[in-house]
Formats: structure tokens, C-alpha cells, sequence
């Protein structure tokens, strides 16, 4: 036992004095609150930006919406007076062609076509402009919805401003949580974001590190320096040590990121959505999940001799720890559905899946919770045997990498 503490010790220490894991240790916390501030003062400085005036011409084939869309035009210029557009009447009879060539040769900023039926019937319009900025490009549009929807409104016969008014009424709406009557947050954005950063910070805690363990381990199969630690060690606990060094080092990561994350849920008023229950089951699924992947791992590194032999037989597990990335928004939109459930019980990704389904819902059943923990801890078990047999055989063996035959002939006999 005092040699596996003794190898964890040194693989812990040689890893966070390393520039890359304090960068990792500052950068990523950094990253976070530089993207929650920065995001804001982005948003004000964009309404702050001077933009030259920008003309739009309309051609209004139905003869109704030109002096509604021009009171729009002139609401958006006094609200943002340093962003300001310009309306400009074309004549029915000017070709479409002639208002792209202005559009071309930077005189019109943008031309717009309605049909003649965009009041009387389900006809609409066309918007050609000389950009693609996405927040102009929707403002353009609200302004030319409001005004066809006002048309529309006036020729059946209905007060607009009247309905406008009505619409636009606040109704204060306050969220509770149904079971516990606390409130929720209101910031729609962070309740979206929260089981993604909760399930990207186990992501960069068990692969990140894991994948330090791996190149570790590479190197010093290639410079020999493993075969002095091996005079001195065992096999199994030379494994043991370094797996359990990685995994110390991994809990302080995610340590310093969770407090990180906890402390601005707290100045930001949305300390509901990263709570101690949250934290404490990331924890507990962090644990074996880093172990399992870790354990992986190590069976690749100790069987390689390069780190490109390595990658090309780590990529179908980086391929697998991805799907719970590319599917995150459905697995927090539906926690309880047949497909997160059954992603749950694949261990490799359990952990990313089980921690989006808690934010998402804190009330996944217990039942749940306990079997894929279960799950999940047997997994262990089962790649630190398999990773034991083949680190026994691989970390001394050079040349040629092994096949899966091999690994699997040195897991059956070792």
C-alpha cells in the first residue's frame, strides 16, 4: 500500500506543477466568467457601435404597409438614433433588377418587395440585403412582421394600436419548483446552459486528465524510465498508483471549477441551478466514471510505443464519449425518455449522461440513480482486471503495437 501512495504521490505532484495544469486550473474558471461578463458588455457595445445611416427601399405592391412599417422605421431610429435607417419609397413600376444593382454598387443598403396580396391574403415579401448580419437581418424582419400584421389588423376593420396594446401587457408570471415551491430561476438561458456545463466539466475532468495519464505513460515506456520504476514496484501497483494520482488530480480540477461555477451561480442570483445535491452527484459519478476511463487508458498507453499508435486506438472511445455532446440538448429537454435512459446504462458515458438527466431533472428516480452507480462501479472493477493483464504484458513490450487478438490472447494467459 505504501507504494502505490508513494507512485500516486509522485504522478499527483508531477502533474500539477506542470504549466499545462495550472493553465487548465486558471484558463477554464477564466473562460467561464470571461464568457458570462464578457457576453454583456459584447451586447452593450454592439448597441453602442456608430453605424451609418442605411437605407432600405420598399417596393409595396399592396399600397398598405409603406406608412406602418415607416412608423417602425422611425421608433427603431429614436430608440438607437447611432444605428439609424432610411426608408425609401420605390415606385411600382421600378424593376427588381434595378434595386439590386444599388444594392450591388453600395447605395441602397437593402431593397424589400411585398406582393399584392401580403395584406389581403397569404401573400408575403422579399428582403435582399447587402450583409448577413443575423441581429439586423431579425430586426428587419420583426418591423416588417409588426407592420403587415397592423395592415391586416386595420383592414378587417380592428384598432391596432388598441391591440398592441393589449398584447404587450406584462403579465408577471412567477416559477416555482412544483415539488419544493421554491422559485427557479428566471435567467431562461443559465436553466438551458447549466446541465451542458455541468456535463462538459465531467467531459474535461475524466477524458482531460485521462488522456495526461495516457501520454504519461507513453513517455516513459519510450525513454525506458518505466523499467527502473519497475524494479522498484510491481506492475499492478506501479497501475494502481498512477490511476489513483490521476484521479487526485482530476478532483482537484473539478473541485476548483465546481467552486468556480458555484461562486458565480451565487453573485449572478441563480444559485438554484448549481446546488450541493448537483455538485455532490457529479462527484459521485465523476469518481468511477475517471476510473474507468482511466483504466481504458492505461491499457492503451502501456500497449503502445508512440502516441500515434495510441490515438488511433483511442479513437473509438473518444467517438463514444462524444454522443452524449452531440445529443446533450435532447437528453435535457427529455431526461425521462426512453433514449436518455437507455443511453444511461452504457457505461463510458453514464457518468455525462446521468449528471444532464440530475440537472435537468433533480427528481430522476432513485432507483435510476443507484443501479447506474452500480453499473457503473462494476465497469471499474472489470477495466482495472482487464487493464491489469494487459499493462503486465504491454508496458515491457516494444516494436509492433498489438492487434485485438493479441490484447485479448494477453488478458486470456497473463
Amino acid at each position: 500500500m505504501d507504494k502505490i501512495l508513494a507512485v500516486a504521490r509522485r504522478e499527483f505532484l508531477a502533474t500539477v506543477r506542470t504549466k499545462a495544469f495550472v493553465l487548465s486550473v486558471v484558463l477554464m474558471p477564466g473562460i467561464i466568467v470571461g464568457a458570462m461578463l464578457g457576453g454583456g458588455l459584447l451586447q452593450k457595445q454592439s448597441a453602442r457601435e456608430e453605424i451609418p445611416l442605411r437605407r432600405l427601399a420598399v417596393l409595396d405592391h399592396s399600397g398598405a404597409v409603406l406608412s406602418d412599417l415607416s412608423e417602425r422605421i422611425a421608433a427603431h431610429n429614436a430608440e438607437r438614433p447611432n444605428q439609424p435607417f432610411e426608408l425609401e419609397a420605390a415606385v411600382p413600376e421600378t424593376p427588381v433588377e434595378e434595386l439590386a444593382r444599388r444594392v450591388r454598387d453600395g447605395t441602397l443598403y437593402a431593397y424589400l418587395v411585398l406582393s399584392e396580396d401580403a395584406v389581403s391574403g397569404n401573400g408575403g415579401g422579399t428582403l435582399a440585403r447587402k450583409d448577413d448580419s443575423l441581429q439586423v437581418g431579425r430586426g428587419l424582419e420583426d418591423m416588417i412582421h409588426e407592420a403587415v400584421t397592423a395592415a391586416r389588423l386595420r383592414e378587417a376593420g380592428l384598432d391596432p394600436e388598441r391591440i398592441v396594446q393589449v398584447q404587450s401587457r406584462p403579465i408577471p408570471i412567477r416559477e416555482l419548483d412544483g415539488r419544493t415551491g421554491q422559485p427557479v430561476a428566471s435567467e431562461r438561458f443559465a436553466r438551458m446552459m447549466t446541465p451542458f456545463a455541468f456535463m462538459f466539466l465531467l467531459f474535461m475532468g475524466t477524458f482531460g486528465i485521462g488522456q495526461g495519464l495516457l501520454t504519461t505513460l507513453i513517455e516513459e515506456k519510450g525513454s525506458r524510465v518505466i523499467e527502473v520504476l519497475l524494479s522498484a514496484v510491481s506492475p499492478m501497483q506501479l497501475l494502481t498508483g498512477k490511476i489513483v494520482g490521476m484521479v487526485a488530480v482530476g478532483c482537484l480540477l473539478v473541485s476548483v471549477w465546481g467552486g468556480v461555477g458555484f461562486a458565480s451561480a451565487q453573485k449572478y442570483h441563480v444559485a438554484e441551478l448549481v446546488t450541493g445535491y448537483r455538485l455532490l452527484m457529479a462527484l459521485l459519478y465523476f469518481l468511477p466514471g475517471f476510473l474507468l476511463l482511466s483504466s481504458l487508458l492505461a491499457a492503451i498507453g502501456s500497449a503502445c510505443n508512440e502516441l500515434k499508435e495510441a490515438q488511433s486506438m483511442v479513437f473509438p472511445l473518444s467517438l463514444i464519449t462524444i454522443v452524449p455532446m452531440i445529443f446533450w440538448y435532447y437528453i435535457a429537454e427529455h431526461p425521462q425518455s426512453p433514449f436518455s435512459v437507455a443511453l444511461s446504462y452504457v457505461p463510458p458515458v453514464t457518468p455525462m449522461v446521468m449528471v444532464l438527466r440530475i440537472c435537468a431533472d433533480p427528481y430522476t428516480p432513485l432507483w435510476q440513480l443507484a443501479s447506474t452507480l452500480a453499473l457503473l462501479w462494476v465497469s471499474v472493477f472489470a477495466a482495472m482486471w482487464v487493464a491489469g493483464k494487459v499493462f503486465r504484458v504491454g508496458v515491457l513490450m516494444y516494436g509492433k503495437p498489438p492487434t485485438l487478438t493479441e490484447l485479448a490472447r494477453w488478458v486470456r494467459y497473463s
